[in-house]
């Protein structure tokens, strides 16, 4: 017992070390500036009429934890990157402990842990782990579910149908796409342990009874023309998912097709009971995906994250399933494939987003509150700023977007030259050719610089 409890303790501790370690070393990306900008306002306001809520595609859950998480730890960059990583760390523990009630005793401690190892050099999982989004958060919640369901599945208890619920209700309220784990849920007590299928429907009844928020706010979202951000339905795809869910992303050619094969092998590694709801794990998420992704632009391995303990579990009952020198190889061998995906994002070159940072303190430094900052639009179809430039510069100059949507650039640019010391225009989003030709036309350049490895900007005055 205290084997495996110290067993179970260093892989918790890889996992914290891989999710925490470097966790403030790249500037926010627009996502995580959108996180803290505005997912951490009062829920009041987010859920009033015209509020995010009904126009953003995620549940009230995220907006309620990042919320009260901004409140206890602050917005720095590290502290809205520690809730996910830290929630995404459970995950870990929970693979273990789903082992250890689905498998044999004799086998379950091997499978639990090249499980849990799995989880915690998972690449992918870490990259989200150290994102201020609710995907690693998600996640590792959802796990934690999957396990009380087993838990509860075997005990039969109302306790332990009701701790399950309540869990699962919390996944539910991180991400919507948890109802595709939910109907696995189902599926598990119809396929593996029939005997609990009344126990689940009731611990449904309760579930579906906290979804009437989750109900109102999707119905809001299916009427306000979201159309998803990431791409749409690509068949040929779809194997490499798996690749990327559970080993990360690598380039090497058929690299997606083997991880597929590998899968299917460990289903057959399996014991018989469990093949059929596995082998519906590993399939049915990535073809609901698929089918919404033909409607909306929702096509990108994030959205099913949660299916990665389903994965996990096959690879290590194919590692655990011989010998202990075949069991440490392949092991080693699949952790070694996923600690080299790793490196990319460890690497002193690599950029989640610009460098923001050394963007801010330059503007910081040189500009006044006499001063005009324009930006250009991330969006500029809409004219939406990168919420970034929110985040990390606030002051003292104006800031001002252009070019904006039905705006008169050359108008806005000649105002801003008559009211200011100085014009500084730096592009954040567009090149914005337009805006700098008014510039050069309307202005007198006073200097150019570059900031960072990816920002130039101009200084102009009034002529």
């Amino acid at each position: 017992m205290r084997l495996r409890l110290a067993v179970l303790l260093m892989v918790l501790l890889v996992a914290a070390g891989l999710r925490i370690g470097g966790i403030g070393v790249q500037s926010l990306r627009g996502d995580e500036a959108f996180t803290a900008r505005y997912w951490t306002a009062a829920l009041a306001e987010l859920s009033a009429p015209d509020g995010l809520a009904w126009r953003e595609p995620h549940p009230f859950g995220a907006f309620l934890a990042f919320g009260a998480w901004v409140r206890l730890a602050g917005n720095s960059e590290v502290a809205l990157r520690v809730l996910p990583a830290l929630l995404n760390m459970l995950g870990a523990a929970a693979v273990y402990a789903s082992a250890r009630r689905l498998f044999h005793p004799e086998r379950a401690v091997q499978i639990g842990v090249i499980a849990a190892l799995l989880w915690a050099c998972n690449p992918y999982l870490i990259w989200h782990s150290q994102d201020a989004r609710n995907y690693a958060m998600w996640s590792g919640v959802s796990a934690v579910a999957l396990w009380l369901l087993i838990r509860a599945a075997e005990r039969g208890t109302r306790r332990a149908w009701l701790l399950y619920a309540v869990v699962e209700i919390a996944a539910l309220y991180l991400f919507f796409l948890e109802g595709l784990l939910l109907a696995l849920h189902g599926l598990y007590s119809v396929l593996v342990r029939r005997r609990a299928l009344r126990g689940w429907l009731l611990a449904l009844g309760v579930i579906l009874i906290a979804q009437l928020p989750n109900v109102i706010q999707g119905v809001a979202l299916a009427n306000s023309g979201y159309g998803g951000t990431r791409g749409s339905a690509v068949l040929a795809a779809l194997p490499n998912f798996w690749a990327v869910l559970l080993l990360g992303e690598l380039s090497a050619p058929a690299f997606g097709a083997s991880v597929l094969i590998i899968l299917l092998i460990g289903l057959l590694c399996l014991p018989q009971g469990l093949r059929a709801f596995f082998a519906a794990a590993l399939l049915a998420p990535l073809a609901a995906l698929y089918l919404v992704s033909t409607r909306l632009n929702v096509f990108d391995p994030r959205y099913i994250l949660a299916v990665v303990p389903f994965g996990a579990l096959v690879l290590a009952c194919m590692a655990a399933r011989r010998r202990a020198a075949f069991s440490v190889g392949l092991a080693a061998l699949l952790i070694g494939v996923q600690l080299w995906a790793l490196l990319p994002y460890r690497a002193p070159d690599y950029r989640k987003a610009a460098d923001w940072r050394a963007w801010a303190a330059f503007l910081g430094a040189q500009t006044t509150a006499a001063d005009t900052l324009i930006v250009t639009p991330a969006d500029p179809a809409s004219g939406a700023t990168d919420p970034v430039i929110g985040y990390y510069y606030s002051q003292p100059a104006r800031v001002l977007v252009l070019p904006y949507p039905n705006a008169d650039t050359e108008a806005f640019v000649q105002a801003a030259l008559a009211e200011s010391r100085a014009v500084w225009f730096t592009p954040t989003g567009s090149r914005g050719e337009a805006v700098l030709a008014a510039l050069t036309r309307f202005g007198v350049l006073e200097g150019e610089f570059t900031v960072g490895q990816s920002f130039r900007v101009w200084r102009y005055r009034k002529r």
